[in-house]
């Protein structure tokens, strides 16, 4: 009896102090805590983070009126002009590049066409058919007025007069409405295309000497002096943000104000809204962009003083969770997170901090290999 009573006891001990040491690894989840309570402390010096490349980056508390979405910098309606070939013909000369600041009216370009020429003796033929028609006009209403020709006559000769007139004006909108300047020393058949409004050359699609067709895209225009802001939105953002509200763009230091929000959603599910820029820190049309909307008292937060703005790389994957690694005097210490929202440069996360702290940005993968090794 005693011998079988001695072979338990030497098998059940390792057991147990096995047991217990582990227990010292098991993070604070596995015993019961709620997941964004959940912490592991992993020491570290400072050569040790050196060696793993790890460096950190403050992170913010959120109001809890806060919410994260991705914009596209836009500029306004109107600020922005398309210029398209006329007719068929090449580019003689080109004047201006890309990134070229102009005024309106500015020489942008000499444009050869023989369509070009046409329609400018179209037009100098109607100019000289309107003043025939206008001295024809007129003698007969002397002839009428001395009692020589009958009234019916003067109101066909009116009647050729209106016609030529129409003739002119249509030819004269024709060339109009090409955008061109024409000098004499140019040619007949080339014109100067010249600049709509003042702005900078976004675009430039030709060269010297190349043959287009009509309607072929020739410089785009911006004026870039104002900027907007076009945000895709879910629904429940889009209900929870009305205009006024102000939009920061921290990555850039610039901000904004929301001027339109739509509450109907497109085929990707997405609604749509529009914030003009009120400060404009470093931002350049065309970019994308992360920005912080703060909605005017809309937004209530559950948890009250436990929402924080971090960077979105900071935040990584374990154990079906998303984590982040706080440092602190001995190290780091991992941290189970609430996900709210996130974007391509930050996060909104739920969790429970004392004061703002620092957390980990880079060196993530080795941190969670350290965490991984202690499972």
């Amino acid at each position: 009896m005693l011998i079988y009573l001695n072979f338990f006891v030497s098998r059940l001990l390792p057991i147990t102090f096995l047991t217990l040491a582990l227990g010292t690894l098991v993070p604070k989840a596995a015993m019961g805590q709620s997941a964004v309570d959940a912490t592991v402390l992993l020491p570290m010096n400072a050569k040790q983070q050196a060696t793993l490349g790890i460096q950190i980056a403050n992170i913010q508390p959120s109001t809890g009126g806060q919410l994260l979405a991705s914009a596209t910098v836009v500029i306004p309606p109107g600020k922005e002009f398309t210029l398209s070939a006329p007719y068929a013909g090449q580019i003689s000369r080109l004047l201006v590049g890309v990134g070229d600041t102009v005024k309106a009216g500015a020489a942008l370009a000499h444009f050869t066409s023989p369509m070009l020429g046409d329609a400018r003796r179209l037009l100098n033929e109607a100019e000289l058919d309107y003043k025939n028609a206008k001295a024809a006009a007129q003698r007969d209403q002397a002839m009428f007025d001395e009692g020589i020709i009958p009234a019916v006559r003067l109101q066909l000769s009116r009647s050729k007069q209106e016609a030529a007139q129409s003739q002119m004006q249509s030819r004269e909108a024709e060339l109009l409405s090409t955008g061109m300047r024409f000098d004499a020393n140019l040619g007949y058949a080339t014109g100067t295309i010249k600049a709509p409004l003042s702005g900078t050359v976004s675009e430039a699609f030709v060269a010297v000497g190349q043959r287009v067709e009509a309607g072929a895209v020739l410089f785009k225009l911006a004026d870039s002096s104002q900027l907007q802001l076009d945000l895709q939105l879910s629904s429940d953002k889009a209900s929870q943000l009305q205009v006024g509200d102000e939009v920061s763009i921290g990555s850039r230091s610039a901000r904004a104000k929301l001027i339109a929000v739509s509450r109907s959603v497109d085929a990707s599910q997405a609604a749509r809204a529009r914030a003009v820029v009120t400060d404009r820190g470093s931002l350049q049309p065309g970019e994308l962009v992360s920005v912080t909307l703060n909605a005017k008292g809309k937004v209530v937060s559950s948890s009250p003083g436990k929402q924080w703005l971090v960077p979105a790389r900071a935040v990584t994957q374990w154990r079906g969770k998303p984590w982040i690694f706080v440092a602190n005097d001995k190290g780091f210490q991992a941290q189970a997170v609430n996900l709210i929202s996130t974007t391509d440069e930050l996060s909104l996360v739920e969790m429970t901090l004392s004061a703002p702290s620092k957390v980990a940005i880079t060196g993530i993968a080795s941190l969670r290999a350290l965490l991984q090794k202690d499972e």
